[in-house]
């Protein structure tokens, strides 16, 4: 017996067959990439490899907590000021410190405010006089007045500490300063996280989110650190700095995430989160990082981001001309993932694809 369907039961069937039988977007479960043995194998081996080498990079940076070509300022005459030198290397080692010379102790203390110098000795027949800077770290400002309380005592002489950058008051010890930098981090991450994933193919919104995002937080930081004593003044300027700083995170998020999808968030995630957050030296100094990791933290957005905003609340007189470089090449980067993303969703022409403004 031969059932006949209402034309409209047959319209409903017929989209539910062409439905079930519209082929899967490549890259899907079930799209011909089913799991093989050696994906499993290949997993295996680079899994564990990657988190023993995160590993061991950690572990590096904490078991070698010395001073790794620090520039140190000295004044001495000089014939104390070679035997002091001599004394320094044979005692810290060669790299620890990279010792400049100076006639005044007042050009010490101005190379100091540059950001030239962490700290100077400075021997005269009064004594030795250490000059250090907390604001720029409080960990490296010990170790200065460490190695000034070593050449008082084998000279036997008075010593004194003067500090030239000291932080303020409300953050004698700067743990408020550093507590503050790793939430700049997060800022970017979550910004950059919502507009590759939520605003995925609109262009013009996500470039808002991306522009505007780091602008609120970077003030909104500012004025919080303002409030609480963390920095004396200067909000706008720092404001300025930490939106550069949560910008250039955003930005490569958003560039890794328009090229690879989900992907590229959590790759953004391991290079701003796993790797450079510790080569940052945020918590204490990038010449407290063994060699070559403090460097290469500076190229990175935390460790450029963390240098420029230190400069920028304490140290007036410095240089921004490298962080800000380092910041903008990472936005450019970003910008160009993004580019890369909306040329390649184009020419897929997939749904969800196409871009939209």
């Amino acid at each position: 017996m031969r059932t006949e369907l209402h034309p409209t039961e047959a319209r409903q069937a017929d989209g539910r067959r062409e439905h079930h039988e519209t082929p899967e977007p490549a890259g899907s479960p079930g799209a011909g990439h089913a799991p093989s043995w050696r994906l499993v194998a290949a997993m295996v081996i680079v899994v564990p490899t990657l988190v023993i080498a995160i590993a061991a990079m950690f572990v590096s940076l904490a078991v070698d907590p010395e001073p790794h070509e620090a520039p140190l300022g000295l004044v001495a005459p000089p014939p104390a000021a070679a035997a002091i030198e001599a004394a320094l290397a044979e005692r810290a080692g060669d790299d620890a410190f990279a010792v400049e010379r100076f006639t005044d102790a007042d050009d010490a203390r101005a190379a100091i405010e540059r950001r030239d110098l962490v700290g100077a000795i400075a021997v005269g027949p009064g004594g030795v006089t250490v000059l250090t800077a907390e604001a720029g770290s409080p960990v490296l400002a010990q170790v200065v007045a460490g190695v000034g309380n070593g050449i008082a005592t084998a000279q036997g002489v008075p010593v004194a500490t003067e500090s030239v950058v000291p932080t303020p008051e409300t953050d004698a010890r700067g743990t408020g300063f550093a507590a503050g930098l790793l939430p700049l981090l997060i800022a970017g991450m979550a910004l950059g996280g919502a507009a590759a994933v939520g605003l995925r193919g609109h262009l013009a919104m996500q470039a808002t989110l991306a522009v505007l995002g780091p602008l609120v937080a970077g003030f909104g930081f500012g004025a919080t650190w303002s409030w609480l004593g963390v920095i004396d003044g200067g909000v706008g300027a720092v404001g300025l700095a930490a939106a550069l700083m949560i910008g250039a995170i955003t930005w490569f998020t958003v560039g890794a995430g328009s090229l690879l999808g989900t992907a590229g968030v959590g790759v953004s995630a391991l290079v701003m989160v796993l790797i450079s957050n510790p080569l940052s030296g945020l918590a204490s100094s990038p010449y407290l990082l063994p060699a070559p990791w403090g460097t290469i933290g500076q190229w990175l957005p935390p460790g450029a981001g963390g240098t420029l905003l230190r400069s920028v609340a304490y140290f007036p007189a410095s240089s921004i001309a490298a962080p800000v470089a380092v910041l903008a090449g990472w936005i450019a980067v970003g910008a160009g993932l993004v580019a890369l993303g909306a040329a390649r969703a184009r020419r897929a022409d997939v749904p969800g694809g196409a871009v939209a403004a």
